[in-house]
């Protein structure tokens, strides 16, 4: 065999492997494209079950405060934050002993995370509607702000259907469960967790 044969052989090999490994890592880069999704829906679907569990837990402790105080839940002073108070009622009875009780897992925003900072500050990952004043946050929904009546004092007696507390929700921004087009969890006084995958306002009692 001469020795032009012989390269021109060797460079077909060294063609056809350079193919062959543009392929795979065609394949890879699909792979990884179809996968990644994937793992972050399914993230958000676990932490919307463990969104769910906490909301349902912390209604489960305003009921229990709420068998010691006259059937009133522990009221706050807007339906968003600052919610010391809650905070307070509820530790003060070890009634909730687990901070992240009151954050939503799936919240990304600062100043609703599960951190020392804001569980001191009183600020949590969500609405609780059980509160004394008129909601003035020019970023809360004008339903929240003028609609929904106030003062709002739950008391264990009301109907099972009626909101004690949901995943933060504000004008034209995101909610916290990405893969859910306008989602927030809600808890009801009846203790039932759901999900409302549209308009919040649409679903709220």
């Amino acid at each position: 065999m001469s020795d032009s044969s012989k390269v021109r052989r060797d460079s077909e090999t060294s063609a056809f492997s350079l193919v062959e490994l543009l392929v795979v890592i065609a394949l890879v880069v699909l792979v990884v494209s179809m996968v990644i999704p994937a793992l972050g829906r399914a993230r958000d679907q676990a932490n919307v079950v463990v969104c769910r569990a906490n909301l349902r837990s912390l209604t489960l402790a305003c009921l229990a405060y709420a068998s010691e105080h006259d059937s009133v839940l522990p009221t706050g002073a807007t339906v968003n934050n600052p919610h010391a108070d809650l905070i307070d009622a509820l530790g003060a009875g070890n009634y909730v002993d687990i901070r992240e009780t009151y954050y939503c897992p799936s919240e990304t925003r600062p100043e609703l995370r599960c951190s020392e900072q804001n569980f001191k500050a009183g600020n949590i990952s969500y609405f609780y509607y059980s509160f004394t004043e008129r909601p003035t946050d020019r970023h809360l929904s004008n339903f929240l702000r003028k609609t929904v009546r106030w003062p709002r004092i739950l008391k264990d007696t009301m109907p099972a259907d009626t909101w004690v507390a949901s995943d933060s929700w504000f004008s034209n921004a995101p909610t916290a469960h990405q893969y859910y087009k306008k989602a927030v969890n809600y808890v009801t006084l009846g203790a039932t967790a759901e999900m409302v995958k549209e308009s919040p306002r649409g679903e709220f009692r």
